[in-house]
């Protein structure tokens, strides 16, 4: 289709195309922003930036990735729901803390149960001063050997704040699946992962647990 010579079609869709690319050149700089502010613990827009986490996250993945690595944005995620959600946690009255069986060492005698693994304080790895440290700050705590377990604990123990110990990806994921469902929580990641005799900084989660706990901070 032409008029005065000008092919309309081919005009339109240089402009969408043109479009597009300014798009994805405001979402990367958003997504640069985004970033550089949430390590300088500022958000701007809160709400709208929790709403595309929750709902286009797949999207800015794959973005990311042009500037990026996979594991970063992961990071940068957490980082930004550990923040938006931090005071509403410090509210919640029934929190529960989920930390990953392989934390455990190589030889754990604890048992797997119904509901995860069942400490039994043997001094071989952290947990046991984890568990502690979490029971004296009002948590219930759960050790599990998979993500299916969380949908388990949301249904059976109706959690109003969940804290997640887990490697950067399923931690992501994780804190993902919560705000969708309008859980605030927290989360931390392994410092060294690889599904067995796996690694947390333990000083700093003991820390956080405590200062999660709103009476701690009164």
């Amino acid at each position: 289709m032409e008029i005065l010579g000008i092919n309309v079609l081919e005009i339109v869709g240089l402009f969408f195309i043109l479009l597009i690319i300014l798009l994805i050149l405001m979402l990367l700089i958003s997504i640069v922003v985004g970033a550089y502010l949430i390590k300088r613990n500022k958000l701007i827009f809160p709400k709208i930036f929790i709403y595309i986490a929750d709902n286009f996250y797949s999207i800015l993945l794959r973005l990311f990735l042009l500037i990026g690595t996979e594991e970063t944005f992961y990071n940068v995620g957490i980082e930004f729901y550990n923040k938006y959600y931090e005071e509403q946690f410090k509210k919640s009255k029934n929190k529960v803390l989920i930390l990953p069986h392989c934390l455990r060492d190589t030889k754990c005698p604890a048992k797997l149960t119904p509901n995860g693994v069942e400490c039994v304080f043997c001094g071989r790895c952290c947990i046991g001063d984890i568990i502690k440290t979490a029971k004296e700050n009002g948590y219930k705590v759960f050790i599990v050997p998979g993500s299916t377990f969380l949908k388990r604990i949301l249904r059976e123990v109706k959690p109003d704040g969940v804290f997640g110990v887990a490697c950067s990806r399923d931690l992501f994921y994780g804190m993902n699946y919560l705000s969708r469902k309008g859980i605030p929580s927290q989360g931390q990641a392994l410092i060294k992962d690889g599904c067995i005799n796996t690694m947390v900084n333990v000083n700093e989660l003991l820390q956080r647990l405590k200062e999660s706990n709103a009476n701690n901070n009164k």
